[in-house]
């Protein structure tokens, strides 16, 4: 695991090295959280260039109150939700392909996707920052604003529907 305050302080610092490390280490996470919040990958690793560089122009004013990977999806979620408001987005991708190596499982799972589709966005969201990111339900909680025990209850309603949903498709 990467010493985050130590290589903080050295970015800070101006170490260009430190700063290709902290880039290295979270794009593929970051980028995998913006192919599921944008339209196609061109979008997402735009929207994760943009993460990136946000982050760094404002490391000075990054207080270290927990992971700095929170921090990052937290800049991830505004920056996918101002690609947003500047098209219309689609839900989730159709084109499977879209997805990068590390999704393969999910890729090939189409019930996955179908139950996905099914969720409203608040519950589709804590699903995939929760079971897709691994994400904690605080950094969660961090990520998108609310309290925990709402993220709570919104991942205990998604996996209520998922189940029922999943019910129906069995039978």
């Amino acid at each position: 695991m990467i010493h985050e305050d130590e290589l903080l302080q050295k970015i800070r610092d101006g170490d260009s090295a430190s700063l290709d490390k902290l880039v290295v280490f979270y794009y593929p996470d970051i980028l995998r959280y913006c192919l599921w919040h944008t339209p196609n990958r061109q979008t997402a690793e735009d929207a994760t260039q943009d993460t990136f560089l946000k982050a760094i122009r404002h490391l000075d004013a990054y207080v270290h109150r927990g992971q700095f990977r929170a921090y990052l999806y937290k800049i991830a979620a505004n920056v996918c939700i101002d690609y947003s408001r500047k098209k219309t987005m689609e839900q989730l991708p159709d084109d499977l392909q879209e997805y990068d190596s590390h999704l393969e499982q999910i890729e090939s799972d189409a019930n996955f996707l179908w139950l996905l589709r099914g969720l409203p966005d608040e519950q589709r969201e804590v699903v995939l920052l929760r079971f897709v990111h691994d994400l904690k339900v605080r950094e969660i909680a961090e990520i998108i604003g609310v309290p925990m025990r709402t993220v709570q209850s919104r991942l205990r309603s998604a996996l209520k529907r998922i189940e029922r949903d999943f019910g129906k498709e069995e039978r």
